[in-house]
């Protein structure tokens, strides 16, 4: 059977696994102030470059609506790509976090905002008065298209948003497939780019259930970390969200993982191409898409209106086999 749902269908790493065993047992400090969460903030640290503060949270629905809640107040108003995951999946989370800020989705065939667009549309709703002011930008990397931006470009979008007093949100649920597509350092890609918070994402990418709030501009680690216990996410027994955490960072196992869906997405593109299959996208991390005549049988599949009739996204993960996606081709 060839499931291509999503990277979410995905088990976990064995090194994850391994990782909550061995934490399991003793006695440690509750509520984050554990010896593996201070070890995962200098493993963050030492990776991004820089100082910074995380909170571990185990859901990206919840990194996100936290970050930008942080970031905008109840009048605000939130620019997105209109594919965007806070803005079609998360039913409301981001609005319901601000208390009602205002989301604005902008369309784009890629999934990746221009600069243009983004000036374009916070000068036309901050010149109106009386829609939202504008408080924040989110961008996906990877993109909900399967698309990557890269450093160049986040930062044009940072400089827009930052020259027009809101600050810059990433949903980085594939971030490391991302950070693998585009061969630049995690460093170069955030902060170094104007990223104020980056929900690095690890759940797809072989993760149990952990996500991370990274926190670049800590003048909003105080009110972060309120909201963050407030809305019910400072877990009692942390160690075991941040031991997956950790275990992820340890020995590049986030990159090997990223790699290895990325490439799986590539020989799946390549023999799709082959076959005079359509891809609707570009493939630059770890989802297709692409208009199929039919669903070969045993295949799981999600099928894609929005991109048009007989569109589906395949998606790869860290454990999906060469054989898989070439028993799929060969049934198509």
């Amino acid at each position: 059977m060839s499931d291509f749902r999503s990277d979410n269908t995905h088990g976990a790493s064995a090194e994850i696994i391994e990782a909550i065993a061995r934490v399991a047992g003793g006695t440690v400090a509750s509520y984050g102030s554990d010896p593996i969460t201070a070890r995962l903030r200098e493993r963050c640290r030492e990776l991004f470059a820089t100082d910074l503060d995380i909170l571990p949270v185990f859901s990206g629905t919840a990194g996100n609506a936290l970050a930008i809640a942080a970031m905008t107040p109840p009048w605000g108003g939130v620019f997105c790509h209109d594919e965007a995951h806070i803005h079609r999946d998360e039913e409301g989370a981001p609005e319901f976090f601000t208390h009602g800020a205002k989301l604005f989705p902008l369309p784009s065939r890629d999934g990746r905002l221009t600069p243009e667009q983004v000036a374009r549309k916070i000068d036309e709703i901050a010149l109106e008065g009386r829609t939202a002011k504008p408080a924040c930008v989110s961008l996906t990397n990877a993109t909900e298209a399967g698309t990557i931006y890269r450093a160049s470009e986040v930062r044009a979008i940072a400089d827009v948003a930052h020259s027009r007093g809101c600050r810059v949100h990433v949903d980085g649920a594939r971030f490391a497939n991302a950070v693998v597509s585009s061969g630049e350092s995690v460093a170069d890609l955030t902060w170094r780019a104007g990223v104020d918070i980056l929900v690095f994402g690890a759940t797809k990418n072989g993760a149990m259930a952990a996500e991370l709030l990274v926190i670049f501009d800590r003048s909003l680690t105080e009110e972060l970390t309120i909201r963050w216990h407030r809305g019910g996410h400072r877990l009692s027994k942390m160690r075991f969200l941040s031991a997956q955490l950790d275990a992820y960072l340890a020995d590049d196992l986030w990159l090997r993982n990223a790699r290895h869906a990325n490439a799986m997405a590539a020989r799946l593109a390549d023999g799709l191409r082959a076959k005079g299959v359509e891809l609707l996208r570009p493939v630059e991390a770890n989802v297709v898409f692409a208009r199929l005549p039919r669903v070969p049988e045993g295949a799981t599949l999600y099928e894609w209106a929005l991109y048009g009739e007989h569109v589906y996204r395949l998606v790869t993960g860290f454990s999906t086999t060469a054989e898989e996606v070439d028993a799929f081709l060969a049934r198509l």
